[in-house]
């Protein structure tokens, strides 16, 4: 098990209450709360088990020469722990979480987590973006692969975990894929913020040193304050599940510190820790952070610490390989179409601040400190290392990522980016006990939220200045529904993109067009009848057929796009724009496009530059990986190659590009 014991940070009056092991560990947890050592750590079942065979080899009747003192009560021996029978049987469970927490509580808690269930669904939606990942579910479900069309390999799924629960849940319910994703969404944030709210409970029992403690609903508040944690719990998107993956981790910590955890429980938390670049790439700093406290509070020996890494890494590592092999880079396209690796630190605290001002979040989180502080610093508890490195794991966590966000300018959807920032911020205060210091905060942080929740988010900041766009408004006014929960709500907008389709295949035509109205002949030589080039790709993708191939104009599902130069700088995740002359030369028929200038500004010149840049070196290869046929071949030259090909800079000029890759 490694290095248990003494300067774990776990009491043994709790891993003895927690294990309920026998007459040792009671015995064991007596004696400890008489001599007041409550940080000496704890010892495992087991070992305890073994430690009290040994002791039965002092002399025969040496156990009846010890006096009994008659006041004693006898020793009452707990049944032993069947935890797999215990969680199977909801009687047992919910005896147990009635035994650990105060009723009260647990009515708060119920209350909150169903207020927040029931506005997340109110403002259920889904996103263009959110559309994006269902055309990638239904193409795996129609066959063709993890593509947005069958032409090419293009990852456009930020959130490689997201993508395998939809396609989960839409291969086993067969209905509508976008309902699959916004019901997914609410169930993921609904479950995290419940694994979160035990958790915290279980912090402050050991905080007080003792269950049933009267806790009141206080960081929690804020998730009912602040509008978007309602409607990015749906939105097709994977905030739903970056709350449930940051609900369990917090979970999974605040058990382990509580009580020593055996083999299969380190390896369990372990591969659930190395989830997180799976979750999204960035959460691999939110990785290194839990994985880190987690070490910190058992300390494994060498050899477990190598298995407990190897486990944590072996599904990511995996993932990486597959992906490098299939597509030809080591991060999905969206991470290059913005830029991820780059710094763009005015935007992003302009971005983090549109949130911090907008809701007024300063205010409970500056109201919350304050008082934790005065709160723990009257706690005893607080100076046992394990509680002490639980308190510190999701405030660095959330101040880490914060930073990152500031780093790479934040995001084109307003607050989308903080809202796990803020999550964990407020972990460790979701709920607080009754004091004289912490009810206040509570009241006050009540009235903020009420505040704040029944005032709509577009009135707190200057739209028309603001680095971000309330993405929900905007698609409520395209479509033209209070909720644009359905795949039906963008078929219907795009429904011309439709309809053109149809009467081309009726005429025998094939055609390039796009959303600005723009018709040219396809290529011929191209193995699909049609292409639809769009910049708002979920939409398009949702109308356009899975064998026609949609094109990207910025750049997340176009291979050229995402290595692009910066054309349209300002718009997070929209500054590739791609130049038309691009579009043409990849896929319009020379004998049309090469001999006439069919769009304005675009000569032939242009377009003949594009398509022979695309013919030479690198550029050649980076279509080359996405467009030959997979054969073990193809995967190992996309996998040897995926380094250069990730870093690769396409000028956005056709003749800069022309020049780079042709001489």
């Amino acid at each position: 098990m490694g290095k248990q014991g003494a300067g774990t940070g776990v009491p043994e009056e709790a891993a003895a209450a927690e294990s309920g092991s026998g007459a040792a560990a009671g015995a064991a947890a007596a004696s400890s709360e008489q001599a007041g050592q409550a940080g000496q750590g704890a010892e495992l079942p087991r070992q305890r088990e073994q430690s009290t065979e040994q002791s039965g080899d002092q002399p025969a009747g040496a156990a009846d020469q010890a006096p009994e003192p008659a006041d004693q009560p006898p020793i009452r021996i707990p049944a032993p722990r069947r935890p797999l029978r215990d969680t199977v049987n909801p009687v047992r469970a919910a005896a147990a979480i009635g035994r650990r927490h105060h009723p009260i509580t647990l009515v708060l808690m119920a209350a909150t987590t169903l207020a927040y269930a029931a506005l997340a669904y109110q403002r259920r939606w889904i996103a263009d973006d959110g559309m994006i990942a269902v055309r990638t579910v239904r193409q795996i479900l129609a066959g063709h692969g993890p593509v947005y069309s069958p032409y090419e390999r293009a990852e456009t799924d930020t959130s490689t975990l997201w993508t395998l629960l939809l396609t989960i849940g839409g291969g086993l319910t067969g209905v509508d894929v976008a309902r699959v994703a916004i019901l997914t969404g609410l169930l993921c944030a609904v479950g995290g913020v419940t694994a979160a709210l035990f958790a915290t409970a279980r912090l402050h029992a050991r905080l007080s040193g003792g269950p049933r403690q009267l806790l009141l609903p206080a960081g929690a508040l804020v998730l009912l304050g602040v509008s978007p944690f309602w409607d990015f719990a749906t939105s097709g998107l994977e905030t739903g599940l970056e709350i449930l993956w940051l609900g369990l981790c917090w979970l999974a910590l605040v058990a382990w510190c509580a009580q020593a955890p055996d083999a299969r429980r380190q390896y369990a938390v372990a591969f659930l820790i190395g989830l997180a670049p799976l979750v999204r790439p960035e959460f691999a700093l939110l990785e290194a952070v839990f994985g880190a406290a987690a070490w910190f509070l058992i300390r494994p020996g060498k050899r477990r610490t190598v298995l407990l890494f190897v486990t944590a890494q072996a599904l990511p590592l995996v993932t990486e390989f597959l992906r490098a092999g299939y597509y030809g880079e080591l991060v999905p396209l969206p991470a290059l179409a913005k830029s991820a690796d780059g710094s763009q630190w005015n935007r992003g605290w302009r971005y983090v601040e549109e949130t911090l001002k907008g809701y007024f979040v300063w205010i409970p989180l500056a109201i919350l400190l304050a008082a934790a502080i005065a709160h723990l610093m009257k706690k005893s508890a607080v100076k046992d290392r394990g509680t002490a490195i639980l308190l510190a794991t999701p405030v660095i966590a959330g101040l880490l990522l914060g930073l990152y966000v500031v780093k790479v300018g934040g995001d084109f959807m307003h607050a989308r980016m903080v809202l796990p920032v803020i999550f964990l911020l407020v972990l460790p205060v979701l709920l607080v006990p009754v004091t004289k210091a912490l009810v206040p905060a509570v009241a006050a942080t009540a009235v903020w939220a009420a505040y704040c929740g029944s005032t709509y988010s577009v009135h707190f900041y200057d739209q028309k200045h603001a680095v971000a766009e309330d993405e929900r408004v905007g698609y409520q006014q395209w479509t033209g529904r209070p909720n644009p929960d359905t795949s039906a709500a963008y078929t219907n907008r795009e429904r011309g993109i439709g309809l053109a389709i149809a009467s081309w295949t009726a005429h025998g035509q094939r055609v390039l067009t796009s959303e600005g109205g723009i018709d040219v002949p396809l290529d011929p030589s191209l193995p699909f009848p049609f292409a639809v080039a769009a910049g708002r790709l979920g939409a398009a993708g949702a109308e356009t057929p899975l064998g026609d191939e949609v094109v990207d104009t910025l750049g997340l599902a176009n291979p050229i796009g995402a290595h692009l130069t910066v054309t349209t700088p300002g718009r997070p995740g929209h500054e590739k724009e791609l130049p038309w002359a691009w579009i043409l030369a990849d896929y319009g028929d020379p004998a049309v496009v090469d001999t006439k200038e069919v769009l304005n500004g675009v000569s032939p010149a242009s377009v003949a530059a594009a398509r022979h840049a695309m013919s030479c070196g690198a550029l050649k290869e980076l279509l080359d990986s996405t467009r030959q046929p997979m054969t073990p071949g193809r995967f190992w030259s996309n996998l040897t190659g995926a380094v250069s090909r990730t870093a690769l800079v396409v000028p956005a000029d056709p003749f800069a590009a022309e020049r780079k890759f042709c001489r």
